[in-house]
């Protein structure tokens, strides 16, 4: 049976198709299994070391090794694709699975560090609303330069898996005088070789637990995270405020938010446009204030700057284009509540990441809103 339990300061191994099916090492306390790589692939020992692990009595995980790179959409799908493995697969509810994020095998870190940590944050997303716990694996130089930490952290705690080795090869124990200092560790792979054998070694920085309560959140919980940290705008406004307080923020008639425009607070989750901030004040309109601590405001970097990345979502039925022009030939249609990546803009056009058939298409900015 396995260990739902494992206190910090404990060592653990990970494993994939190149280590055995029986997990039997030296003081180890918890193990991560690879179940799948991208979309399609399955650890074909990944059932046997699951079982042999939790026979052996291990906090047992999980893990995917992406193929995303710094896009959303592929993140979603390699995460749901991981959940349904992990699950068939037998890794318990309330455990850990992580998106491990590195260079090679269909994965570059080589884009946007803001792109990303967009998609990584994506895939734990999908995996926390699963009932998995999750958790972000990469090296400590991907971390450090090719990822946002203080975002990961930001949304989900104490959730960094880092790899660093003092040296390549045999290590039996963990050498916190080579600890790669960073907030936000979980779990340190200290070790490419754990006691000489094929195998990683790990070692947990807190407690490690199995929750059995791990529900997914409450939809009308989630429709409100979405709304405050993610809302959409046409790609010409340049910032917005969301009100973030949860019963709801006044709107005032001047900067000294001396005197509310009326008795009725604006709902949580409402955008507003801003035109700028007197006295510390959000100016929404015209002798229209918000209190700057009752709402979260945020830029849109495609109004101010055209080559920017960003994701938008489909919001009035259209085709993508094959020109920037009124008249331009309708290449496929676009699916209204979908998502999609743009790179950039030419006027109110925005240009689609993926090409068709090897050439650019478009999609106008009336109908596709940015998500910010």
């Amino acid at each position: 049976m396995s260990n739902s339990t494992v206190s910090k300061r404990s060592y653990g191994v990970d494993l994939a198709n190149w280590q055995g099916s029986t997990v039997d090492y030296p003081n180890i306390k918890f193990a991560l299994v690879k179940v799948t790589e991208g979309t399609n692939y399955v650890n074909p020992k990944a059932a046997a070391q699951i079982k042999s692990a939790k026979n052996h009595g291990l906090l047992t995980g999980a893990y995917f090794y992406a193929n995303h790179s710094d896009s959303v959409t592929k993140a979603k799908a390699e995460a749901r694709f991981a959940v349904a493995k992990a699950k068939s697969l037998g890794v318990p509810l309330g455990s850990y699975l992580a998106d491990d994020f590195e260079n090679g095998d269909g994965n570059s870190i080589y884009g946007y560090a803001s792109l990303n940590t967009d998609a990584v944050l994506a895939a734990m997303a999908v995996i926390k609303e699963s009932g998995y716990k999750p958790l972000v694996y990469a090296s400590a130089s991907v971390f450090r330069n090719n990822l946002n930490i203080s975002r990961i952290i930001k949304n989900y705690g104490t959730c960094l898996w880092v790899a660093s080795y003092k040296v390549s090869g045999r290590q039996d124990y963990a050498d916190f005088n080579y600890f790669p200092s960073m907030d936000g560790v979980a779990i340190w792979q200290f070790a490419n070789a754990y006691h000489g054998y094929n195998v990683d070694g790990n070692i947990n920085l807190i407690d490690l637990k199995i929750s059995s309560n791990n529900h997914q959140a409450k939809k009308t919980e989630k429709a409100t995270e979405s709304l405050s940290q993610h809302p959409v705008v046409r790609w010409n406004i340049g910032v917005v405020a969301v009100v973030s307080n949860s019963k709801g923020a006044f709107v005032y008639t001047d900067s000294k938010l001396t005197k509310p425009e009326s008795d009725q607070l604006k709902k949580q989750g409402t955008v507003w446009q801003v035109f700028g901030i007197e006295n510390g004040a959000v100016k929404v309109g015209k002798n229209q204030y918000f209190d700057g601590r009752a709402v979260y405001v945020k830029a849109n970097p495609i109004a101010y700057n055209t080559e920017k990345h960003a994701v938008v979502k489909i919001v009035k039925p259209c085709h993508a284009l094959d020109g920037t022009d009124p008249n331009a030939i309708k290449v496929y249609p676009l699916k209204v509540g979908s998502k999609i990546e743009v790179q950039g803009r030419v006027g109110r056009f925005l240009r689609i990441k993926d090409k068709y058939k090897g050439k650019t298409v478009y999609v106008t900015g009336n109908r596709a809103y940015i998500v910010l």
